[in-house]
């Protein structure tokens, strides 16, 4: 293991070798891109299936606002992770006592 030892060094020079040695290694580490997050789109059939519902109660839910729909041309598309977070948990009461 070496050993440093600091004999009267200054802030400022002793700012500059951390400065250098911190530059040398960031150009040496390649850096790592995040990945991207592919948005998956569904058409109505696919969200039918998911869901369980049938195409009008679908239109319905569009309307209300309850799930989001992107229309390109004339498709209507839905974001698969809008359609996760629409799904919402229900609370069961009947056991609960208090």
């Amino acid at each position: 293991m070496q050993q440093i030892l600091f004999q009267e060094i200054n802030v400022e020079e002793f700012k500059k070798i951390l400065s250098d040695i911190i530059e040398e290694k960031l150009k040496i580490s390649p850096r790592k891109e995040l990945p991207e997050k592919k948005t998956v789109y569904l058409n109505r059939f696919e969200v039918v299936e998911l869901l369980k519902i049938s195409l009008p109660t679908l239109n319905n839910w569009s309307k209300s606002g309850i799930v989001q729909a992107y229309r390109i041309g004339n498709r209507v598309l839905y974001k698969a992770d809008e359609i996760e977070r629409a799904i919402q948990s229900v609370k069961n009461l009947k056991y609960k006592r208090g």
